[in-house]
């Protein structure tokens, strides 16, 4: 059996401490069943979608961004059975768009010729800003901002507007938090003038349709169990997230909903 994973996105997963972290995570989840679950890195979806469709996947640890993008072609190969990484202290996210305390801020057109700073490997953040951008401007965010900054990390997002080597950013509230609760003067610098609702789940497992029962049960036991064991609760630990739900299909529906009116909103492209 096989866990594959797409490394875009999940950039954190490129790191060797990460990937044996992924194989610690795949043991876990096959303990007591007499199989072995193998980590696969890919490229791309294309790659992943022509595995899955080969019956070589079993599980697929994916950004959300991912499964928004390729829902189509994902739904046949996919079982109802969906686990989602949680970050903060809520499963769904909501996206803050954070300035500096000195910017003289009315609405998001106010931000035009502006420096934003981004995480963008965060891929869900990079589509809600060019969804925003677009609603309220009718510009794509390289147009309308003066620059903008890649990130090493979510957390440099803020500190940048704190400091002021950026005018904005755009984080998920709980890095706010978790900011502001490191550096108290934090929350003195700067100011939330956007929020996006609690709509966006950052990775998800996917489980394919190939899968054989038994195993299947197992594996799924194993992933319910894990926020209840020390080796747990030292894996998720690792991957810095506080715990990994299974969900319904329906909640994604608010993440979907917003892909599909950005998708509208989109020029068409003519020859």
């Amino acid at each position: 059996m096989t866990l594959a994973y797409i490394e875009t996105g999940l950039k954190e997963l490129n790191n060797t401490d990460k990937h044996v972290a992924l194989q610690i995570l795949a043991k876990q989840l096959t303990k007591n069943i007499d199989t072995e679950l193998a980590v696969t890195p890919l490229n791309s979806i294309q790659e992943m979608l022509d595995l899955a469709k080969a019956g070589k996947i079993n599980y697929s640890l994916i950004n959300s961004y991912f499964y928004l993008k390729n829902q189509a072609s994902l739904s046949p190969l996919l079982t109802d059975e969906i686990w989602a990484a949680q970050r903060g202290r809520q499963l769904e996210e909501d996206y803050v768009l954070i300035v500096n305390n000195d910017i003289d801020y009315r609405d998001i057109r106010s931000l035009s010729g502006k420096r934003l700073s981004i995480y963008a490997d965060d891929l869900l953040l990079g589509f809600y800003l060019q969804q925003l951008i677009q609603q309220e401007t009718h510009k794509p965010p390289s147009s309308f901002f003066k620059s903008i900054k890649d990130t090493r990390t979510l957390s440099q997002s803020v500190l940048d507007v704190f400091f002021k080597t950026s005018d904005a950013c755009l984080v998920p509230s709980h890095i706010v938090d978790l900011v502001e609760e490191l550096n108290p003067a934090v929350s003195r610098g700067i100011k939330i003038v956007h929020r996006s609702g609690p709509h966006f789940i950052m990775a998800l497992i996917l489980v394919f349709k190939n899968n054989p029962k038994t195993e299947a049960d197992a594996i799924r036991a194993n992933l319910q169990e894990l926020p209840n064991s020390i080796a747990g609760q030292q894996i998720l630990d690792l991957f810095h997230v506080k715990a990994i739900t299974r969900i319904q299909p329906e909640s994604l529906h608010g993440m979907l909903d917003l892909y599909r009116r950005y998708q509208e909103n989109q020029p068409v492209k003519t020859r």
